[in-house]
C-alpha cells in the first residue's frame, strides 16, 4: 500500500515538474565527469545528484541531437527525475551527437552503460534507463548486446522512438500517418531532413558531385552556422536550391526522388537497428510513450512497438508533444490527459522500485 501511494506522489511530482520546466522554472544542477568511451577516450557524462539519493538510477541517453548532454530538455528531465532523489546520469554518445542513426551507436550505448555501472555511486540491481526519439529505437538495440543483457537494467523507457526506421523517415518526407483505416497529416519536423540527407546522402549516387552539400549538412549538424552560411555563398544555383531546401524542411521533387532513393538503398542498414527486426528478443519491461502530435515521429511507431514487444505498457498522449507538455488543450481533455499520464508514471516508478 505504502508503495502504491508512494507511486503516486512520485507520478505528480514528476509531472509538476515537467510542467514547471516548460516554464523555465526548472534548473539543473549537475556535476560534468567523464566516462572511458570505445577506445578509452575520456567522454563527457553529466551527472545529476540529489542531497539523498534513494538506491534507484536513471540513466538518459540523448536522441540524435548536436548538443547531446547540453540539451536543455535533457538538463529539464534530468532536473526533474533528480528532483524526485534519484540519481541520473547523461552520457554523452558521439555518432548520436553527430546525428548518426546507424549501428555504430550499438558500441557507445553498450560502453557507456558498462562504465556507468561499474561505479561506486550506483547500485548494478536498480539502473532504469530512458532513450529518446531514434536514439531510443537504437538503445532498444543495445540491450540485446552482452554487456547489458548479462546485468540488464529494471526498465526501459521508450519516448518518441521509432518501430521501424523506414517508416519513420518516410514520415520526415511526407508528414502522413496512417492508422486504423484513417490518414492524417502533421507537418514534420524541419530537422527532419537535415538527419536523412547527413547521415546517407553520400551512400547514393545522385548523378551530381554532392560534396560540398554533405559539408554544409556536417557544419550544420555541428552548429557552426557561420560556416554554413560562408559554404553556401560558394554554392552553383543547382546546390544552392537542394540545401536550402533540405535544411528548411522543404519537400519538393528533387528532395523526394533523393530520399526515396536514399531510403531504398539503406533498406538493410535500416532494418539492422529498426526494432522491427529483433524486439521479439527483448524479455525486459518496456514503457512506451509517444504525443499523438509528434512531428520527428508518428505515434503509430509506438503503438506498433505495443503491438510487438512482449513485456511493456504503453501511453499514447494528447498534451505530450515531442519535447513537452503542451498547455494549448482544453481544460476536460487536458484533465484526462494529466490523469492518463499520472497513472502512467505511476506505474513506472512503481515497477523501478520494486
Amino acid at each position: 500500500m505504502l508503495n502504491w501511494v508512494h507511486s503516486h506522489k512520485q507520478s505528480l511530482k514528476y509531472i509538476v515538474g515537467v510542467i514547471k520546466n516548460k516554464e523555465g522554472v526548472s534548473t539543473g544542477q549537475f556535476i560534468d565527469e567523464s566516462y572511458s568511451g570505445i577506445n578509452d577516450e575520456a567522454t563527457p557524462l553529466r551527472i545529476f545528484k540529489p542531497q539523498t539519493a534513494k538506491k534507484t538510477t536513471f540513466i538518459l541517453f540523448p536522441g540524435a541531437s548536436p548538443f547531446a548532454e547540453e540539451h536543455p530538455g535533457m538538463i529539464g528531465l534530468a532536473t526533474t527525475i533528480m528532483n524526485l532523489g534519484y540519481n541520473v546520469f547523461i552520457p554523452r554518445i558521439p555518432p548520436l551527437k553527430a546525428l548518426s542513426v546507424k549501428s555504430e551507436n550499438i558500441e557507445w550505448f553498450a560502453r557507456a552503460y558498462e562504465q556507468i555501472l561499474c561505479r561506486d555511486d550506483v547500485d548494478e540491481t536498480k539502473v532504469a534507463i530512458i532513450g529518446i526519439s531514434f536514439g531510443g529505437s537504437l538503445l532498444l538495440k543495445a540491450t540485446l548486446d552482452e554487456r547489458i543483457k548479462s546485468n540488464p537494467p529494471r526498465s526501459m523507457l521508450m519516448y518518441g522512438s521509432c518501430f521501424d526506421l523506414e517508416s519513420g523517415l518516410n514520415f520526415l518526407l511526407s508528414g502522413e500517418i496512417k492508422h486504423n483505416g484513417k490518414i492524417a497529416h502533421i507537418p514534420p519536423n524541419d530537422w527532419g531532413l537535415t538527419v536523412l540527407f547527413h547521415n546517407f546522402l553520400k551512400e547514393v549516387n545522385t548523378g551530381f558531385d554532392t560534396t560540398a552539400i554533405q559539408t554544409i549538412l556536417a557544419a550544420r549538424v555541428a552548429e557552426k552556422l557561420d560556416e554554413v552560411e560562408r559554404l553556401k555563398a560558394e554554392l552553383n544555383e543547382h546546390d544552392l536550391v537542394l540545401v536550402e531546401a533540405v535544411l528548411s524542411g522543404k519537400y519538393n521533387s528533387q528532395i523526394k526522388k533523393i530520399s526515396h532513393q536514399i531510403i531504398k538503398s539503406q533498406k538493410d542498414v535500416l532494418d539492422e537497428v529498426s526494432p522491427s527486426s529483433f524486439c521479439k528478443n527483448i524479455s525486459m519491461k518496456v514503457f512506451i510513450m509517444h504525443g499523438a502530435n509528434d512531428s520527428m515521429v508518428p505515434y503509430t511507431e509506438s503503438v506498433k512497438l505495443g503491438d510487438n514487444l512482449p513485456n511493456n505498457k504503453l501511453l499514447i498522449s494528447y498534451i505530450y508533444e515531442h519535447k513537452e507538455i503542451s498547455t494549448n488543450s482544453g481544460f476536460i481533455t487536458k484533465l484526462n490527459e494529466l490523469i492518463r499520464l499520472e497513472q502512467f508514471f505511476a506505474a513506472y516508478f512503481r515497477y523501478n522500485e520494486s
